[in-house]
C-alpha cells in the first residue's frame, strides 16, 4: 500500500491538483438518500446485485467504476456484495490494496448540518503484523476515509483526509499524521477484539477536521473512500462494511 500511496502523491505533484478527485461521476451513477429524520445515507448495499462490485463506487482516483472492467480486472477488487439473514452488505477478502470510491462532489450534502459519519464493520479477519506507523507494513482489515479539498504539498494542491482505520497492531485511539501532514489517521478499533461481530462506528467529522488540522472544513467533501488490504504484509484481510451515513448532531 506504500507503494500506491506514493504513485498518488507523485501524480499528484505532478499533474496539479484536485483534479484527480473532482473527474467524478460525470454520469451521474451514484445516489443518495435525504432521510426524514435528517440522515444522509450514502449507501447500505442493498441496490446491488449479490456477487458483484458496487456499480455506483468508482476507481481510487473517481475515473472510472471497477464494475464496468473487464472480468480479469474485476479480480484484482477484492470487494463483493453479499447477503446474510435479508441484508446486503460489502465484503472484503483478499491482499490487493484497492480503493473504492464514493464521490460526493455536487451531491447535497452540508457537513455542518450532518456532522456524523455513521458505519458498521464486520472484521472477521486482520492482516497479522499490519501497522499503519510502518510504511512497509501498512495493511489494515478496514478503513474509511473522507477526502476535502484543501492541502497542499511543494506548492501543489492536494486532497487532506482523515482516514479511520481497524488496526492490526495499534491501540483504539492512536492518532497518526501521514503524506506531509494531509492524512490523518484515527484507529478505531484493533487485534480481533469483536471479531465476527458488526460493530457500528460515529465520528463527528467537523470536530475531527478542526482538532486535527486546526481549521474550518470545507461544507462538502469530496468523496468517502474505503480500503482493506495485505499486500506489504502478505496477509490476509477480511471485513465487511454496511451502513454508511450522515447524522445531525442530534443522533
Amino acid at each position: 500500500m506504500q507503494r500506491l500511496f506514493q504513485i498518488t502523491i507523485i501524480s499528484l505533484l505532478f499533474f496539479g491538483s484536485s483534479d484527480v478527485l473532482l473527474a467524478q461521476d460525470r454520469e451521474g451513477i451514484n445516489t443518495i438518500d435525504q432521510l426524514d429524520d435528517g440522515s444522509v445515507l450514502l449507501e447500505n448495499f442493498e441496490s446491488y446485485e449479490i456477487g458483484t462490485i458496487p456499480s455506483e463506487w468508482y476507481n481510487q482516483k473517481g475515473e472510472h467504476r471497477p464494475s464496468t472492467y473487464n472480468p480479469k480486472d474485476q479480480r484484482k477488487y477484492k470487494y463483493s456484495v453479499e447477503t446474510e439473514d435479508g441484508n446486503k452488505f460489502l465484503r472484503y477478502e483478499g491482499m490487493n490494496a484497492k480503493h473504492l470510491n464514493f464521490p460526493l462532489v455536487n451531491k447535497k450534502i452540508n457537513l455542518y448540518e450532518t456532522p456524523i459519519l455513521s458505519w458498521k464493520w464486520r472484521i472477521i479477519d486482520i492482516p497479522e503484523g499490519g501497522n499503519e506507523d510502518d510504511d512497509n507494513r501498512n495493511d489494515v482489515a478496514a478503513s474509511i476515509y473522507v477526502v476535502f479539498d484543501l492541502g497542499r504539498v511543494l506548492f501543489k494542491k492536494v486532497p487532506k483526509s482523515i482516514r479511520y482505520t481497524w488496526s492490526s497492531k495499534l491501540e483504539k485511539g492512536t492518532k497518526l499524521s501521514k503524506f506531509f501532514g494531509n492524512q490523518k489517521i484515527v484507529v478505531m478499533g484493533s487485534g480481533r477484539e469483536g471479531t465476527g461481530q458488526w460493530q457500528s462506528f460515529k465520528r463527528n467529522i467537523v470536530e475531527d477536521y478542526k482538532r486535527l488540522f486546526g481549521d474550518d472544513p470545507p461544507k462538502t467533501p469530496l468523496a468517502v473512500l474505503i480500503l482493506s488490504d495485505g499486500n506489504d504484509t502478505g496477509a490476509k484481510a477480511v471485513a465487511d462494511y454496511d451502513d454508511i451515513m450522515l447524522l445531525p448532531p442530534k443522533n
